[in-house]
């Protein structure tokens, strides 16, 4: 597509009364510079069955009325680009510019207005923002990044904001999540979404979705 930095294909996400096409990286092999370097490892141009667990919670369940939501490691976009579909004012944040052409031309595909991007790192995550939703698919996969993304919840969401967590069952995430969330959050919903992908080894997955709301 025309204005991307990096060569792209369109893929099909199959959502309960909704059909998406979406485009992503056309080889996320092709992206990889250095192995051995985490921080360019290209997870950010593949749609994780935790990504698509998080949007089809949000598409049953949530109607956001122009609420403001920001997506933690948008990657493609997929969840903000529902979210954006069920009614909010999205903002894409990633610290890769290649993810954020993507999520923005995703936007795009599906006439998206309201909805902008942030370029940044959670380690050095800038923006004096507040929003009334943070969602985030698999993001506490590395406890090395726990500490800044608890201050991000803190500072990005207005005083009784809801937070939305993803993931297939790490250990790390779960532990993050009973350690770090209690004081200023109250679960709202926790659920189990069954995720089918096209693997012929691990076709089925259960993504586990974590609800939470900021105390007031």
């Amino acid at each position: 597509m025309h204005g991307l930095n990096v060569p792209t294909r369109e893929t099909t996400i199959f959502l309960p009364g909704l059909t998406l096409s979406l485009l992503v990286a056309r080889d996320m092999e092709d992206l990889i510079t250095d192995p051995a370097d985490e921080d360019n490892i290209p997870l950010w141009a593949e749609i994780w069955p935790a990504a698509r667990g998080l949007a089809r919670y949000i598409w049953e369940n949530i109607s956001f009325s122009g609420d403001t939501v920001l997506e933690l490691g948008a990657g493609v976009g997929l969840p903000g680009l529902v979210c954006g579909l069920k009614g909010a004012r999205v903002t894409f944040s990633d610290y890769k510019p290649e993810a954020l052409q993507i999520c923005m031309a995703n936007a795009g595909l599906h006439g998206i207005k309201e909805a902008d991007c942030l370029l940044a790192d959670w380690r050095d995550f800038k923006t004096g923002r507040q929003f009334d939703w943070v969602i985030g698919s698999d993001i506490l996969y590395d406890p090395k990044f726990h500490p800044f993304l608890a201050d991000i919840f803190n500072r990005c969401l207005r005083p009784g904001g809801q937070l939305l967590i993803s993931h297939p069952g790490r250990p790390a995430t779960f532990d993050f999540l009973k350690e770090r969330l209690q004081e200023n959050f109250h679960v709202s919903a926790e659920k189990i979404m069954p995720v089918t992908i096209e693997d012929p080894y691990f076709p089925h997955h259960d993504i586990f979705i974590h609800h939470y709301a900021m105390r007031a």
